[in-house]
């Protein structure tokens, strides 16, 4: 039953989505985050993640360019820049 206020009582776990962003073989990209700016750049299959909560992946712009892909998240946000092996690199 809804608590005082009609609120829920569940309070599980959020659900997080990790997205891939890949520099393709023998090329070279940057991917900015915005809109503070936290740039990396990537080459030769790199790749990094950014896990975000699932609800907010509706709302994020992703816009490409040549050699270049600009990523734009609700700031602040629950986002974290992960490495290849899924090690936190940097939060948004």
């Amino acid at each position: 039953m809804p608590g005082a206020g009609g609120a829920s009582e569940h309070t599980g776990p959020q659900m997080v989505v990790d997205l891939k962003f890949t520099a393709a073989r023998g090329e070279t990209v940057e991917v900015c985050f915005e809109p503070v700016g936290t740039t990396f750049s990537l080459f030769d299959g790199q790749s990094i993640y950014l896990r975000t909560p699932l609800a907010t992946v509706g709302s994020l712009e992703v816009v490409s360019w040549p050699n270049g892909i600009g990523v734009w998240v609700s700031y602040p946000g629950d986002h974290l820049i992960l490495d290849s092996e899924r090690n936190e690199l940097e939060p948004l």
